[in-house]
């Protein structure tokens, strides 16, 4: 059995990346508009052009929001046809979840356990999934400022892997870790803050490992002799760009405004302690067992010998992503408490970490191979059951929308545009983790904003929404 998949890894692993994509764009493709997403469609619908896209992204960034990549590409998406979203966004998983397994270091070519470990960790521990991955407003924020983030921290280590050798475009190369660097700092508040953390980790082990001799002697004039010849001219300028991106959003007038208009219980000193408090909380309760899971890596780790120096702990890739997770999440204590979702990208440093801990393990002893691989076998039957569950719940809430979509598309034509709708509200049994509609559902209240949405894009002049069963009484003898 063994033969079997080392003769025929390639081939397994192409067919798994394949499937990945299969799967991802169903539940995509099962899932529609919610809330925001018809917020901005109406702004989308006065444009003309793309240039008419881009002052509507200026004007969001100067009073709105400082996610300037994720919310214009969320414009773009919106002037077409949902299914190239679909496609355009199952593409984006698949490559989320190849960087993270391009993260790993130290692993086979074509290593499915790690494929296996990075697929079935986004499918399990992403937060809020069908926030951040599905729904189309919250992808292009979270997904794909996290594939460039991600991508930027993998072109980056490849370039200081090779830096030894004779690079044949630098000037290029620098263009481009400046431009790359510009886009990674400028998608996610505290995720791009751990990139150029990140960043500044593994340019110090680069300068660190660069003829380690000179570090004997005086160690400041071997530092200061490093970063003069050390220092490419790519890595200056990839780090400029993460910070240039990182200004831009923390100089938003958009989003200074919004924190200024958010009120808290506590002052001074016990805000921060309260917010403190909260982030410890959050960790706890989105990342709990992958902490676990790196943690019991981390004891078979010492226990077999692999950290036996200060600097092979300091420079191996679970220490440093691990250190960037947490501030990232602790960099959410200048700000008041976020929704769940502002922890994505905590979480995908987080996987790396584990996962890279994971495969360090040496695998020789039984024990650990049992752990290692019996992980990975519980966490695929785990995906299996759940893939399965879930994507006919996302099918009955789709119907479902499509239901009240025509029941308030119905009323507008035969009202001429002036109709009033009672709609159902979507079945509480359907709620799952991979989809957003309970959470952004409309409520009883016409004048409740997401209902707005509702009733501006269809143009009818409200729409009330009310339980199933309610619904059913007053309303399911009627349709019959």
């Amino acid at each position: 059995m063994t033969s079997f998949w080392e003769n025929h890894r390639k081939g397994i692993f192409a067919g798994t990346v394949l499937l990945s994509f299969f799967m991802i764009f169903i539940y995509n493709f099962l899932t529609p508009y919610y809330t925001d997403d018809y917020a901005y469609a109406l702004e989308v619908q006065e444009a003309r052009s793309l240039w008419d896209l881009i002052k509507q992204q200026y004007a969001e960034y100067m009073y709105h929001n400082c996610r300037v990549i994720g919310q214009f590409n969320l414009r773009v998406f919106l002037s077409m046809d949902k299914w190239v979203f679909n496609i355009a966004n199952s593409v984006m998983f698949v490559a989320l979840v190849l960087l993270i397994y391009a993260s790993v270091k130290r692993k086979k070519k074509h290593d499915i356990f790690v494929l296996l470990l990075s697929l079935t960790f986004v499918w399990r521990y992403s937060v809020r999934f069908g926030e951040t991955m599905l729904w189309l407003c919250g992808s292009c924020n979270y997904l794909w400022g996290s594939v460039i983030m991600i991508g930027f921290l993998v072109w980056y280590r490849h370039q200081l892997e090779r830096t030894g050798n004779t690079m044949k475009h630098p000037v290029l190369t620098a263009i481009i870790g400046f431009v790359f660097g510009l886009a990674a700092g400028w998608c996610n508040e505290n995720t791009s803050g751990g990139i150029f953390l990140a960043w500044i980790f593994f340019t110090w082990i680069y300068l660190m490992n660069r003829n380690a001799d000179t570090m004997e002697g005086d160690s400041r004039e071997s530092w200061l002799t490093r970063l003069k010849t050390g220092m490419q001219a790519y890595m200056i300028t990839s780090g400029a760009g993460v910070a240039c991106g990182l200004l831009a959003m923390v100089l938003c007038p958009g989003i200074r405004s919004r924190v200024d208009d958010t009120d808290e219980t506590f002052t001074g000193l016990a805000k921060l302690l309260s917010r403190f408090y909260k982030i410890t909380v959050s960790i706890e309760e989105l990342f709990g067992e992958v902490l676990i899971l790196l943690l019991i890596a981390i004891v078979i780790l010492v226990l077999q010998k692999k950290w036996k120096s200060w600097k092979a702990v300091v420079s191996n890739e679970s220490v440093i992503f691990g250190l960037v997770a947490l501030a990232s999440s602790y960099a959410l204590i200048v700000i008041p408490p976020p929704t769940p979702r502002a922890y994505y990208g905590v979480g995908v440093f987080l996987f790396i970490a584990c996962i890279q801990a994971i495969r360090d393990c040496d695998q020789r002893e039984f024990t650990v191979a049992l752990l290692r691989y019996g992980l990975a076998a519980v966490l695929c039957l785990w995906l299996m059951f759940t893939y399965f569950d879930n994507m006919i719940n996302l099918w009955r809430i789709n119907r479902e929308n499509n239901e009240r979509i025509e029941l308030i598309v119905n009323a507008s034509e035969d009202n001429g545009g002036s109709g009033s709708v009672v709609i159902p509200r979507f079945r509480e049994e359907f709620q799952n983790p991979y989809s957003t509609a309970h959470d952004s559902d409309m409520t009883d209240d016409p004048d409740f904003w997401i209902n707005r949405f509702y009733e501006f894009y269809y143009h009818v002049d409200s729409v009330t929404a009310v339980p199933r069963e309610e619904w059913d009484e007053l309303y399911g003898e009627k349709e019959e």
